[in-house]
């Protein structure tokens, strides 16, 4: 798990890919340099003479290209600090990440950085073989040129698509959506879950060790299958007292390992949790909504005051719960392959999504009738494509946003406009008006 982590974890880091493009370059930069010693010296027909050049052109061509390249990459990090301070300050903090682990900004750095490196190592190599006639270093040196200028034109363009938040928004939508469809299951027709009594449960187990922290940070993640696996091999059940996203010091108690002897090592189990310097989880799907949240109530707010946006981010949040919707979202009791309760934990349900999705949007947004509108519009979105529970939830929850509205700031206009998208949320929910009246 800790092997998994630190390598998911530098995967994603600025570093990873230019340090894997820096030690390719070397051994190419090295290999060039093989290739001008063994060939050229040779008197190889291989390559035409017209690709030869003596000792100072060869060393004037790669010293320029160099400085060209090491130019490009300067541009290159300051475009992409421009562009997360545009994410600071109009969008989120935590859409940051976004654009730090996008793997095309990534490859584009790694790009510019091998080049510049391929450039001055092969240039340092030439200099220790100065008795050499002709090198056919400088092509290949400008080959890496012309790459890094076609990746430096693609960059431009990539940089003016993240600048737009509708990038932005659709690529944390697609991110989020992705999880949602590698996390659960589809819902079967007939999905009556098993109900358990906690406290039944963990009797039947004689004794209980409680399983403290060795370090502190945030609680960021539960390996959830492989902590399940090791309470299934040891015969026990886990109950988790710590959630996602709280902040542990030392010999904070993080779980009970209720079992049927004392020899419980609390290793086992601590290697399957994750700490990190930060509160946002590792991969989550309430963080990508949180981030659609976030991007709305900047946009919302008197010093940017973009509506738009706010009801781009609401519709983009009434597909994703669309989705969670129709989705079997385990309970808060986790089972081993032969149906036993392994791991009590304390789980987000659809109401929990949906409720932290609009709570806020509900408060700061009451008195913008457009975004009030766009709240129902997307619980009509969430309630037409589910089944009869997911309805019920929609409609009893359209109370609690109805009720946040500023009435008094509403035109005769407006309340039209809104109640015709409540019958059609009553429509969707199949809930008679006159009925709920």
């Amino acid at each position: 798990m800790i092997n998994t982590h630190f390598w998911k974890k530098a995967r994603k880091n600025f570093w990873f890919l230019p340090t894997i493009y820096t030690i390719a370059a070397i051994i190419l930069a090295y290999s060039t340099f093989l290739l001008d010693f063994l060939y050229v010296n040779a008197k190889s027909k291989i390559f035409p003479s017209f690709f030869m050049t003596n000792f100072s052109l060869a060393s004037t061509i790669i010293s320029t290209i160099s400085s060209s390249i090491l130019t490009m990459t300067t541009i290159t990090f300051s475009s992409i600090m421009v562009v997360l301070t545009t994410f600071l300050s109009q969008y989120s903090p935590r859409t940051v990440q976004n654009l730090i682990n996008d793997r095309p900004t990534q490859n584009v750095l790694a790009i510019f950085v091998s080049g510049y490196v391929y450039n001055i190592t092969l240039l340092v190599l030439l200099k220790g073989e100065k008795q050499q006639e002709l090198y056919i270093s400088p092509i290949f040196a400008a080959m890496v040129a012309i790459i890094c200028l076609f990746v430096f034109v693609y960059f431009v363009q990539h940089v003016a698509n993240w600048v737009k938040v509708s990038h932005l928004i659709h690529n944390i939508t697609t991110k989020t959506n992705e999880k949602i469809e590698t996390s659960f299951l589809m819902k079967k027709e007939s999905n009556d879950k098993k109900e358990y009594n906690e406290e039944e449960l963990l009797a039947r187990y004689p004794v209980k060790v409680v399983i403290k922290a060795k370090n502190e940070g945030f609680f960021q993640q539960v390996n959830i299958h492989g902590l399940t696996a090791q309470a299934q091999r040891d015969q026990c059940c886990i109950k988790m007292l710590k959630t996602s996203g709280q902040y542990v010091v030392q010999e904070t108690p993080l779980f009970e390992v209720h079992c049927h002897s004392h020899g419980i090592r609390g290793e086992k189990y601590l290697k399957f949790i994750t700490f990190g310097p930060d509160k946002e989880p590792i991969e989550d799907i309430d963080l990508g909504i949180r981030k659609l949240t976030e991007v709305a109530l900047r946009a919302i707010s008197p010093a940017i005051n973009d509506p738009n946006t706010a009801i781009d981010c609401i519709e983009q949040i009434g597909i994703l719960l669309s989705q969670l919707g129709r989705k079997d979202i385990p309970g808060d009791y986790i089972l081993d392959d032969k149906n036993e309760v392994r791991l009590v934990m304390e789980q987000p349900s659809f109401h929990d999504y949906l409720y932290k999705s609009f709570f806020q949007l509900r408060y700061y947004g009451k008195n913008d009738i457009s975004i009030m509108t766009e709240i129902i519009k997307a619980l009509d979105h969430i309630a037409a494509t589910n089944n009869r529970e997911v309805k019920t939830i929609i409609w009893e929850y359209k109370d609690y946003i109805l009720e946040g509205i500023n009435y008094d700031a509403l035109q005769k206009l407006d309340i039209l406009f809104l109640d015709k998208h409540i019958r059609s949320l009553a429509n969707s929910c199949e809930v008679s008006m006159a009925n709920d009246q």
